[in-house]
Parts: structure tokens; C-alpha cells; sequence
């Protein structure tokens, strides 16, 4: 297998024709490969060949996760494409795997993707976040009093600005920042049928807005990207898409970190029950659609600050499976080893075990869903991810308890 970096004049033309055989873009549309071109731009991108040319690419950019109130590098793995000539050949692993090993070496702490289907990329460390909450609701049923003035109408050209507002977003625990803007402008030049809509302060700084794709004259609208600062501005945009369902009869959304979407809908049990079955059914459900997994064990427990929690020290011993997609001559292996590790105000991790402690044994997989909160101690005890007496998982139950995590930003 020939793993190299991409090179745009070479290997273009066969990333565009495998973005199209995957259908991930529409053929002979010059629009998507000019979005194309801007989201390679944007990354790193390393490719597989096979017969001369160019057949896997995985592409990956830099990004931060929030680990309650510090921010924590992470490499977000954007694309991993595989034409149908060369699936089964182990060409994504083998590619994915080098590429989360080059965002460690240059110092990325964790890696992040959005999974096409449970248990492909555990094989490479990494774990479930958690459930994400996607909301199917009638907007003219939303019980929402905040005013609301008159919006921007938001397009391609307002990819920088709109970028720049999901950046100085209000962010909670586990929120995700993706940093180039080329992969933001990308997205906005793939949404079909596109409606952005914002609100700018005195200064035309775009404080708030959302942007999403609306298939018919009565929706439904999909959001796909919201940012706002504050919850009267949240607050505002929920009115705002109130004011729609004059016309649309459906809008889905991701739950924001800061709202619980049931609160502000009328009747929501009884609209579903009216509704399902139908081609406006509402509905709430829930999926795990991202993984995350720590590239760097003592950066991200050096990061972990839990002021007025039971202080807990323990040892641990954790195994990575990625170890065995990966060259033996690359830098980075992997995070398996022994370690000690101690919780509190300030955390930290040691190399060896420490006589006298408990011991965690852990995948790469669940250890980093158990520092992220993604999932509790107990219940990846009971997945299998982590063991230990449960005394330890009690401890750490209350050590670890920690916010629900939201990325608040598709990847």
C-alpha cells in the first residue's frame, strides 16, 4: 500500500471522480468540485493508491474540543473516501490510522469524526460521544415570547463571517471549534436549496444566525449550523423560526447545549401522534453520530480542572488497537502503557503504576469516553470499554461527573 500526502495536480481529478462514484458530490457539477477544491485547500489530505492513482483519501484539519472550561487540540478527521474499486482492501484503516498518527506527532491531543455506521473506527480508539438529540417539530408551535427584529439574509459570501460568529459562539463542555474556514465555506457551497438568516449588531459584526437547506415551499428546513452568544440572542433566533410557520410546516435542528427543545413546544407528545407517518412527522431522537478519541493521555488529563469534586488516584492500564495500523517506524504509537493518573483541582499523569492504588484497565476507546463524560464509569463497565473494582467506578462516578457533552458544530 502507497500512502502519500495529496498533490492537487495529480490527484484531483481522481478525488473528484471517487467524490462522485461514492456520490459524497453530484457528477458534472462544477459548483460541488469548486467546493471541493476549497475543502482540500483547507486540509491536510493523504491518499492511498492503487494502480498509479490516487483511490483512498482521508482528509483532517485542526480543531479544539472543550473539556469544561479548557480547550483541548484535536485533529477532526473530515473525510475518510474510498472509491468502489478499492473498498476491502484496507485502505481507509491503514489511511485514517496515519492520519490521526500525524496530528499527534505535531501535537494534536485528541482526534474526532462523525461515523458512518457503530464499531468501524473502535479499531482505531476511538469511542462514541454522546447522544445527540435531533428535533422534528411544526416552528408555528413553539411557545416562544422573545422579540424579534429584522434578520440579514445570510449567502456563500458570509462563509467568513458566519465562521467567525461559530467560533465566538457561547460554548459549553465538549463544544468542537473546526478552525479553517474553508471547510465552513465547503459546506455552505454543498447545501442545497440554502436559507441563512442572522442578526448583525451596530458595528455589522454577525453576532447570530443559522444556516440550513429547505426543501419545498412547506419545508422541511434543515438547520445545520447555529451560533448565537447569549441566550437572549438563542432566545431570538428560536422566535425567529417561530415566524416561519406561516409557511413551513417542519424544521429540523439539533438540540442546542443551552435548550431543551420539548420545553418550548406545545403539545409536542400530541403533534407527534397527529403527525407520524406522515411527510411532516415531528419527532425527537436520539444518536451517538460522533467518536472522539485522546491522542495525548497527559495533555488531556493535565487539562482536566474539577475544583470541589473528591480529589482520586488510581492506576491504569490502557490498550490501543490502532497500534496495529500503524508503521513501526512512525513517532507516535499509540496511547497503551502503564500509568498513573490522579483527579482533582489539578490532574495529572505519570508513567508506571504506583503501589497501593486501584487499577483501571481501559481501550483507547473508553478511556477517552470516560474523561470526556461522553459515557459514565459504570456504564462502560458494563460495555465492556473499561474494568475495575466497583468501588473505583463508584469513585469515579463522582469524580467525573460531568456536563453532557455537545460539539455544537457538524463534522
Amino acid at each position: 500500500m502507497s500512502i502519500r500526502l495529496y498533490d492537487p495536480k495529480k490527484d484531483f481529478d481522481a478525488v473528484r471522480r471517487l467524490w462522485e462514484e461514492i456520490a459524497w458530490i453530484d457528477r458534472d457539477d462544477k459548483d460541488d468540485a469548486a467546493s471541493l477544491k476549497v475543502f482540500l485547500d483547507s486540509s491536510h489530505n493523504l491518499v492511498a493508491e492503487l494502480n498509479g492513482e490516487a483511490e483512498c483519501l482521508v482528509a483532517n484539519c485542526p480543531g479544539t474540543i472543550r473539556h469544561l472550561n479548557t480547550d483541548v487540540s484535536m485533529t477532526v478527521i473530515s473525510a475518510v473516501t474510498t472509491s468502489l474499486i478499492a473498498r476491502k482492501q484496507g485502505f481507509a484503516s491503514r489511511v485514517t490510522a496515519k492520519s490521526i498518527a500525524d496530528g499527534a506527532a505535531a501535537g494534536m491531543a485528541t482526534a474526532a469524526l462523525g461515523m458512518f455506521e457503530q464499531g468501524y473506527y473502535t479499531r482505531l480508539g476511538f469511542g462514541n460521544g454522546s447522544y445527540e438529540h435531533v428535533v422534528r417539530f411544526n416552528p408555528a408551535n413553539l411557545n416562544v415570547t422573545a422579540e424579534c427584529g429584522v434578520p440579514v439574509r445570510l449567502t456563500e459570501d458570509d462563509a467568513a463571517d458566519m465562521h467567525a460568529a461559530l467560533m465566538n459562539r457561547w460554548r459549553g463542555h465538549g463544544s468542537v471549534q473546526v478552525l479553517p474556514v474553508g471547510h465552513w465555506q465547503a459546506e455552505l457551497g454543498w447545501t442545497d436549496d440554502p436559507v441563512g438568516l442572522g442578526f448583525r449588531n451596530d458595528e455589522g459584526e454577525l453576532t447570530h444566525f443559522f444556516w440550513g437547506s429547505n426543501k419545498g415551499e412547506n419545508g422541511p428546513l434543515r438547520v445545520a449550523g447555529m451560533a448565537y452568544r447569549n441566550r437572549e440572542q438563542l432566545l431570538e433566533l428560536m422566535s425567529l423560526i417561530k415566524s416561519l410557520g406561516n409557511q413551513l410546516l417542519l424544521v429540523r435542528l439539533t438540540e442546542t447545549q443551552h435548550l431543551q427543545m420539548q420545553d418550548l413546544i406545545d403539545l409536542p407528545f400530541r403533534s407527534q401522534n397527529k403527525s407520524e407517518g406522515g411527510k411532516y412527522a415531528e419527532s425527537i431522537r436520539s444518536e451517538a453520530w460522533w467518536q472522539l478519541r485522546i491522542n495525548n493521555l497527559a495533555t488531556c488529563i493535565a487539562a482536566t480542572h474539577l475544583p470541589a469534586r473528591p480529589a482520586l488516584s488510581f492506576n491504569a492500564t490502557v490498550e490501543d488497537p490502532i497500534i496495529r495500523y500503524l508503521d513501526k517506524d512512525e513517532p507516535w504509537q499509540g496511547i497503551g502503557g502503564e500509568y498513573t493518573i490522579h483527579l482533582g483541582e489539578e490532574s495529572e499523569l505519570k508513567a508506571g503504576h504506583t503501589a497501593g492504588l486501584p487499577l483501571l484497565s481501559a481501550s483507547a476507546s473508553g478511556i477517552s469516553r470516560l474523561w470526556l463524560g461522553a459515557a459514565s464509569a459504570n456504564r462502560l463497565a458494563t460495555s465492556g470499554e473499561i474494568t475495575a473494582e466497583q468501588s473505583l467506578l463508584e469513585q469515579l462516578e463522582q469524580t467525573l461527573a460531568l456536563p453532557t457533552p455537545r460539539t455544537g458544530w457538524e463534522f
